[in-house]
């Protein structure tokens, strides 16, 4: 019936667990749940090995880390039934029938569930993270929270090429669309804890940037498509690259300042990606 798969590195998700285990457990259907952490030989996996003594529930600490692609690839390839909800460590699940309302709807290809906020605002450093989830990732398609058939899955698997963080959501989202398989969005959300600092989500910010680039560079997505990049085209028509260019090289230790407070700007974080993309294509300080 369910297989609930999990990727999770360095993160105690024994609560996570045991909350759809319950869930599972009373929607009366036949379960497992996987749990994969990406080799970060933390002493949580040790936390972690008491999942193994949940019924139909598995926990494996994988001893290098192979990519969060690999990761949710390897989790699909371990599963034994055929339908499979990928779930995010960091996150939680408030409804009650969170479960139950997959189950409704369990004849569609793809089901996204969304993620939200927690309704208590995060403090500084962490304001940035809730912010942009609570703002901006509520609304797309992501990786953290979805349902689809086995068989989808394996005829559209996660891109091992991408080893570092960012994109490979987008682009496994992406590249069902082009097949005609339009994920349904279902308002179905887990809550995101704002656990990265800022300094932590602007490092995996640039590590996503660098990933797009790379993706848009190998034609596996349309720049056209894409956000940044359009605006990037836009900048280019306008001759205006080098300026936001030297303007976010100027303005980073002001702009790092204000992500680390308690007034962090979305709309600057916007002007930091597209300043960061900037720099990327004009090749300048940053090597990947």
């Amino acid at each position: 019936m369910l297989s609930v798969l999990i990727p999770t590195y360095s993160i105690n998700i024994i609560p996570l667990v045991k909350g759809l285990s319950n869930q599972c457990h009373t929607a009366g259907i036949t379960y497992e749940i996987i749990a994969f952490d990406d080799g970060s030989n933390s002493e949580t996996n040790h936390i972690n090995t008491a999942i193994n003594s949940i019924p139909n529930c598995i926990f494996k600490a994988f001893p290098t880390n192979i990519g969060r692609s690999a990761i949710r690839n390897k989790l699909a390839e371990n599963a034994r039934y055929d339908l499979l909800l990928f779930i995010d460590a960091g996150t939680q699940v408030d409804r009650v029938d969170f479960i139950k309302n997959y189950l409704k709807i369990k004849d569609k290809a793809v089901v996204c569930g969304g993620m939200a906020a927690s309704e208590i605002a995060a403090k500084k450093p962490y304001k940035l993270r809730w912010l942009f989830t609570k703002k901006r990732e509520y609304k797309t398609l992501c990786s953290s929270n979805f349902l689809l058939k086995k068989s989808v899955f394996f005829e559209n698997p996660f891109d091992e090429s991408l080893t570092q963080y960012g994109y490979e959501d987008v682009l496994f989202f992406e590249t069902l669309m082009n097949k005609g398989i339009k994920p349904y969005f279902l308002k179905n959300p887990v809550i995101h804890h704002a656990e990265d600092d800022a300094k932590t989500f602007i490092i995996k910010t640039e590590l996503a940037l660098q990933n797009l680039d790379f993706l848009i560079q190998e034609k596996k997505l349309n720049p056209n498509k894409q956000k940044i990049p359009k605006l990037h085209k836009k900048l280019k028509q306008l001759g205006a690259t080098n300026l936001v260019s030297s303007l976010w090289k100027l303005s980073k230790p002001l702009l790092l300042l204000n992500f680390n407070s308690n007034y962090a700007s979305l709309f600057l974080f916007d002007f930091y990606r597209i300043g960061y993309y900037c720099r990327i294509k004009k090749n300048q300080d940053i090597t990947y």
